[in-house]
């Protein structure tokens, strides 16, 4: 009898449990009013003072710099379940990239677990324009004490000749005076694109390695970044592509050492990313490696390079990432190709076309006969052009993007299957008494 009334009792509290995880939680809005604190710099591998890791805390007095910026913003935010990889599966994502040891029949991270998290409304216009001006703003110039930095990796003594400032990734951070809320705006490549910005060069190649289908192997006009392709046929080979990611020190790796000291000094906050072009691919790979929810704005196509980078992807799983772009942009929507492109004559190879998590698209095309030009993609062209007009645009469904593939035209092939099958019959043909040895580490020279 004791059993029984100790199972009914289980099988109650069994049921008023899952009951629990049934019942919609409070979807209430919650605001947050945002504040410039914080700016970090990291230098890239290839600029004139590798390693460079710097913050610089910002004064009150200080956040309007130039009176060019606002000084603070305000966000909506409600809770809602999001999937994201196990923190092991992060560990061990990031200790094979630093090895450079990513096995190419290795499945990318597909364990997921859910949880409540604080996410960016994507439907409130405020919310999505603040996130856009922060983006913004990481472009603009900061002429602030360079005594004031610290050093994160080896100090430097610096000078202005030097211009460090202009080299590497930089990461803008803000948060509510409590820092319950951290928001980091990740800039990418400079503004100009072509002719303005100092890090173009810089960018370029990070754009080129991984948002092109092979290399930056356009014509031969181009000077491609790496060696992989075949002649001048659609034929890439896959595994040389590979070890050139792995070598290669993107703005990717930069970006996971700033949320690192971010994640350290505000480990009780909720966090959220946002960026522009090639800062808000950045923002997307870093925001599907943890998690952490994300808002891009006018992004190539990121699924290209995420694959790549074997970040974690799973089936039917609700990332908390949305991009935010228009169809008048010819890098978000994919078609910024081809000799008479402005990417061909600025030596951008930008063939990526499929995004990850959701897509907020405004047709602005089809509904109000805007042109496909590059000048389209300055993000100011979205605040000021659509965001800031609600009755022309109002806001876009977010949805996951279907029916796209890249590099379609491509055919991928590996040189270690044809050396593994030539390994193979060379010992099929062999008799021996010998106990055959366990295969050679494929990422072994």
């Amino acid at each position: 009898m004791k059993l029984n009334v100790l199972f009914v009792i289980y099988l109650l509290s069994y049921s008023c449990h899952a009951l629990y995880y049934q019942l919609p939680f409070d979807n209430h809005q919650l605001k947050s009013t945002l504040k410039l604190k914080t700016i970090y710099h990291h230098a890239s591998a290839n600029g004139p003072i590798p390693g460079l890791f710097r913050k610089l805390e910002i004064a009150d007095q200080e956040v309007a710099v130039n009176q060019q910026q606002d000084t603070a913003y305000g966000v909506s935010g409600h809770f809602a379940a999001i999937s994201r990889p196990n923190y092991n599966d992060i560990d061990l994502l990031r200790s094979m990239r630093d090895q450079g040891r990513l096995a190419r029949w290795s499945e990318p991270i597909t364990y997921f677990e859910s949880a409540i998290e604080l996410v960016p409304d994507v439907t409130d216009r405020k919310t999505v324009t603040a996130l856009a001006m922060m983006t913004n703003n990481a472009y603009l110039d900061i002429h602030l004490n360079d005594t004031e930095w610290y050093d994160l990796g080896t100090p430097w003594q610096l000078n202005a000749s030097f211009g460090w400032q202009s080299d590497g990734l930089r990461g803008h951070i803000y948060a509510t005076d409590d820092n319950s809320l951290v928001v980091v705006s990740i800039k990418g490549t400079s503004a100009g694109l072509w002719t303005g910005g100092p890090t173009g060069e810089k960018d370029k190649i990070n754009d080129n390695l991984l948002f092109s289908c092979c290399c930056a192997r356009i014509s031969r006009a181009w000077t491609p970044v790496c060696d992989c392709y075949k002649d001048n046929e659609y034929q890439c080979e896959s595994s040389c592509l590979q070890k050139k990611i792995q070598r290669s020190e993107f703005y990717y790796d930069s970006a996971l050492n700033i949320i690192d000291d971010i994640q350290k000094k505000y480990n009780a906050s909720t966090l959220w990313i946002t960026g522009h072009s090639l800062g808000g691919a950045v923002a997307s790979m870093v925001g599907q490696t943890f998690g952490i929810p994300t808002v891009t704005f006018e992004i190539p196509g990121d699924r290209l390079p995420s694959t790549r980078l074997h970040l974690p992807v799973g089936k039917g799983m609700d990332l908390p990432v949305w991009h935010f772009g228009h169809t008048a942009d010819p890098i978000f929507i994919g078609v910024c190709t081809g000799p008479a492109s402005s990417c061909w004559y600025g030596g951008y190879a930008m063939e990526s076309r499929c995004h990850t998590g959701k897509v907020c698209i405004w047709d602005t095309v089809k509904d109000k006969n805007w042109r496909v030009d590059i000048r389209s993609h300055r993000v100011r062209d979205v605040i000021e052009g659509i965001l800031s007009k609600p009755e022309d645009f109002p806001m876009p469904k977010c949805v996951p993007e279907t029916d796209c593939a890249d590099c379609s035209l491509w055919q991928y092939h590996d040189d270690r299957d044809d050396k593994e099958r030539k390994s193979t019959s060379t010992l099929s043909s062999t008799t021996t008494t010998h106990t055959q040895q366990p295969p050679t580490d494929p990422w072994s020279p």
